[in-house]
């Protein structure tokens, strides 16, 4: 009787074990190796380093941080959202983390320094979106850090920007061709190349909201009787009786509109007005109205004078997002960066 090939058989487990520990499942064997090899390994695995860009890095106790902040600003925590929902923000916000690192290592490498009028402006008006100071520092507070800090910060997130455009800023010019080719190419596409049918017109409100309507209808109807007599001009009356805060001081001028701007019962009755025509009171579910239509305009097409700047606008940020994604995949290619997802 032939007998087994016990030591063959042994042989080969142990070969599969190695191949699969070291080149599949990555297991203790093949952790033990490279932290012998790479003593950065075990540091990050010490420190929760998530990511290592040209031997900075970033922990994930300062991945949180960026998380907390990219929440707080949706007005979210991270209590809000379940773990599924959580792990592709963090790898979302990781990669901005290390493009920011990216740009700031080289900004700072070239000593790059912003335009002190322009970060001033920068850091003011992102400090004018709080009402009051106290605001400010309490959102500070919020992130464990200071009202001071927090300009720094900007100063140099200001810094980083400027230096990341002008880099980038051969390839984002848009000639006045491209404008216009642009133009001509969808002129005929219609959505945001007619201008609607708009009207300027004026009223006079009377609110009938927790009011009487009998009591709002018998005012409005005198109202009238007095425009038609000529007893009173439209604008004393308006600005003497209108209950609308934003026209009435203007004597109920409501300025240019287009249909989908007002009550369409409002749009109802205006729309059809001639110029210059006075309007039985009417009634719209704010309450009663007297209309009178000053000025119409019909439906038409755009004209290349009026939108080719946005034209060029749009076309200019289109260009740079492409730009900048090719420029950072660039510095990513060329950085030594290393990730440890393990520590997410």
């Amino acid at each position: 009787m032939k007998r087994l090939p016990w030591r063959s058989l042994l042989y080969g487990v142990i070969l599969l074990y190695l191949f699969l520990d070291l080149r599949t499942c990555h297991g203790p064997l093949y952790q033990s190796i490279q932290s012998r090899r790479d003593p950065e390994l075990a540091r990050a695995k010490a420190e929760r380093w998530v990511a290592v860009v040209n031997r900075e890095p970033i922990t994930s106790a300062h991945l949180d941080l960026a998380v907390d902040r990219h929440l707080f600003q949706r007005g979210k925590t991270r209590t809000d959202l379940p773990a599924k929902n959580l792990a592709p923000i963090r790898r979302s916000v990781l990669s901005h983390l290390i493009d920011e690192t990216l740009i700031r290592q080289y900004a700072d490498g070239e000593k790059f320094v912003a335009p002190a009028d322009e970060t001033e402006r920068f850091v003011a008006a992102w400090e004018g979106q709080f009402s009051e100071p106290d605001l400010f520092a309490e959102v500070a507070a919020y992130h464990g850090t200071t009202p001071d800090e927090i300009r720094a910060e900007l100063t140099r997130v200001w810094t980083r920007h400027r230096w990341l455009e002008q880099r980038i800023a051969p390839g984002v010019e848009v000639t006045d061709a491209e404008v216009s080719a642009w133009y001509e190419e969808n002129k005929d596409s219609g959505e945001g190349f007619r201008e609607p049918e708009k009207v300027r017109a004026r009223h006079i409100f009377l609110s009938t909201v927790e009011v009487d309507d009998e009591t709002r209808e018998t005012l409005i109807r005198e109202l009238h009787r007095k425009l038609t007599a000529g007893e009173a001009t439209f604008d004393k009356l308006a600005r003497a009786n209108s209950e609308d805060p934003r026209s009435k001081p203007r004597g109920g001028d409501l300025g240019w509109f287009a249909r989908d701007r007002v009550p369409a019962e409002f749009a109802e009755v205006v729309f059809a007005l001639p110029v210059g025509t006075l309007s039985e009171p009417f009634r719209s579910p704010l309450g009663w109205h007297i209309a009178e239509v000053i000025e119409h305009q019909a439906e038409r097409p755009v004209t290349f004078d009026e939108v080719g700047e946005e034209i060029r606008v749009h076309l200019k940020n289109e260009r740079t997002q492409e730009t900048v994604a090719i420029f950072l995949k660039k510095l990513r290619t060329v950085a030594n960066l290393k990730i440890f997802p393990e520590n997410f």
